[in-house]
C-alpha cells in the first residue's frame, strides 16, 4: 500500500530542500534519489521537468489558480507542458474526471473567484492529479483553510492515497499530520524521527463530527418555536 508522509519541523530545518529533492526542482549534491528507478541526479534541467510533469503532482498553500480562467481551464494547465501534445477532447475528458475525483465537476466553468477556499484547494488538488502522478508532494495544503474545509482536504487526500499514490505533505499542524500514516520530523538537515502514527485519524469519522456539532448548535441558537 502507498505510503502517506508527513514531513514536519521548525522552520530552517530543511522541509523545503527536502521537498525540492523530491519534486525534482533542486539536484542532489551527493548520493542518489532514484523516483519510480531513475536516477534524477544524473538528469539535466529539461530532463527533470519532463519526470516532474510525468510523475509528480504538485499541490501548494497558495492555490496559484489563474484568476481569470475557469476551474477546468485551471486543471488542463499541465497537459499544454506534457512532452506529447494531448488532443484537446482527451485534455478535457482528463480534467473533467480529475475534478470528478475532487468533487467538483459541477462547478468545472467557475472561476476560482466564485469558489470558496476549499474548492480553489481541490481544483488545484485535481490539477496535480490530471496527468496521473505517482506521487503527489502538498506543501502546506492546509495552511489557508479552516478546521473542517481542512478536513475535507485530507479527506481527499486519505482516498487518493487508498486508490494508489503515494503523497508526501508538509506541515506544521499535528492534527494534520495525523491524517497521514507516517511522521518524518526534520531538524538541521537531518531526519531525527520517522515512525508511523499510532493513533491515525480518519476524516470521514471527523467530518462526521464536525457536521453534527454545527448541527447542534445551529438548533440551539434557533428561536423558540421556528
Amino acid at each position: 500500500m502507498p505510503c502517506a508522509i508527513a514531513i514536519m519541523g521548525a522552520s530552517g530545518s530543511g522541509k523545503s530542500t527536502l521537498m525540492n529533492t523530491l519534486g525534482c526542482l533542486d539536484r542532489p549534491t551527493s548520493g542518489s534519489y532514484l523516483l519510480d528507478g531513475v536516477d534524477v541526479a544524473t538528469l539535466d534541467r529539461e530532463a527533470r521537468a519532463d519526470l516532474r510533469n510525468q510523475k509528480l503532482g504538485f499541490v501548494f498553500q497558495g492555490f496559484n489558480l489563474l484568476p481569470r480562467t475557469s476551474a477546468l481551464e485551471n486543471v488542463e494547465l499541465p497537459m499544454l507542458y506534457a512532452p506529447r501534445r494531448v488532443p484537446t477532447e482527451e485534455m478535457r475528458r482528463r480534467a473533467m474526471a480529475a475534478l470528478e475525483i475532487v468533487g467538483l465537476s459541477a462547478r468545472h466553468d467557475h472561476l476560482p473567484s466564485q469558489l470558496s477556499g476549499g474548492q480553489q484547494q481541490r481544483v488545484a488538488i485535481a490539477r496535480a492529479l490530471v496527468n496521473e502522478p505517482r506521487l503527489l508532494l502538498a506543501d502546506e495544503p492546509t495552511g489557508n483553510l479552516d478546521s473542517k474545509t481542512s478536513v475535507e482536504v485530507m479527506g481527499v487526500f486519505q482516498r487518493l492515497n487508498e486508490q494508489g499514490i503515494t503523497i508526501v505533505m508538509v506541515t506544521h499542524e499535528l492534527d494534520i499530520a495525523n491524517y497521514c500514516k507516517r511522521i518524518l520530523v526534520v531538524r538541521d538537515g537531518l531526519v531525527v524521527r520517522d515512525e508511523p502514527v499510532a493513533h491515525r485519524s480518519l476524516a470521514t469519522e471527523e467530518l462526521a463530527r464536525l457536521t453534527a456539532a454545527e448541527a447542534a448548535a445551529k438548533l440551539t441558537s434557533a428561536p423558540a418555536g421556528s
